[in-house]
């Protein structure tokens, strides 16, 4: 009778097994629990109604670049070339002495050294605005406007004769040709002198062109 007592669970043991079944089931439910809350679907290939898949709203369409800002044009409209093929730059645009009028001042512009004769071209696109063929300080001169308020001026030249005010030049265009050194910088010996202007104001050449600077 003794040992058949003694086979018999206690109470103590019951209730242990119920705690352990108990701490079982809530692991369970924990687990079950973190599946269907914690995962997401995958962005990849969302399906759409009609059986597609729908695109990506961080992902740009096939075939457009990401970035939207405007490509800034690096054609003639905007990129100056030198106003002579051979380059000698012989005056910057720097405080200097007039060896004509025996005089120190700014030079306005910038000079290329070459021979009478050499052709005169357009440093970019642009209208021309005037043409003095008789100008008693520069002999003859043109002023040609270009895009954003810049405008180019080329002194010490011989304007060709098809070259009317309105006419429209394109970058590298001939002009003109270099005149024999004549005027307020007829020391200096044949020459072509070049100037810009940005909104009426003079501007150092060498901002558009980058000959000194490179």
């Amino acid at each position: 009778m003794k040992n058949k007592q003694k086979t018999q669970p206690t109470k103590k043991k019951i209730l242990t097994y119920y705690l352990i079944l108990a701490a079982c089931l809530l692991v369970i439910a924990a687990v079950v629990v973190g599946v269907v809350f914690g995962v997401k679907p995958s962005n990849e290939g969302n399906p759409s109604i009609d059986g597609g898949t729908t695109q990506d709203p961080t992902t740009p369409p096939d075939g457009e670049p990401d970035d939207k800002d405007p490509v800034q044009d690096t054609s003639s409209k905007y990129e100056f070339i030198a106003p002579v093929k051979s380059v000698v730059v012989s005056q910057a645009h720097v405080f200097w002495h007039n060896q004509t009028l025996n005089i120190y001042r700014l030079h306005e512009g910038m000079d290329f050294e070459c021979a009478a004769g050499t052709e005169v071209l357009a440093a970019v696109d642009g209208t021309v605005k005037s043409v003095y063929t008789n100008d008693r300080l520069y002999g003859a001169m043109i002023e040609i406007e270009h895009a954003d308020g810049v405008r180019t001026v080329y002194k010490f030249v011989e304007p060709l004769e098809t070259l009317k005010v309105g006419a429209e030049v394109s970058r590298g265009d001939v002009i003109a040709k270099v005149a024999a050194a004549t005027g307020t910088e007829n020391a200096d010996g044949d020459h072509l002198h070049f100037e810009v202007y940005k909104n009426d104001k003079i501007q150092n050449p060498d901002t558009y062109l980058k000959l000194i600077s490179k």
